[in-house]
């Protein structure tokens, strides 16, 4: 899949979806990789449109996964 048609959160929204702090979604974030590493958030430096700023994204992907228990 191409990395910009995937979902993207902001570290807020990862850290809401996941129901924890965004201190946690940090110490999980890795620079994007093409293959997903378990227990671990990809992340990408984005600017999702022209009135945001470039910031990190976490692939939605990736927040999802944690949800599920191992």
């Amino acid at each position: 899949m191409n990395v910009l048609s995937r979902n993207w959160l902001s570290r807020k929204g990862a850290a809401e979806k996941l129901d924890v702090s965004v201190d946690t979604i940090e110490r999980r974030a890795i620079p994007w990789r093409d293959q997903p590493v378990q227990g671990k958030l990809r992340y990408k430096c984005l600017k999702l449109g022209e009135e945001t700023r470039q910031d990190r994204r976490y692939c939605e992907e990736d927040v999802e996964a944690l949800l599920v228990p191992s």
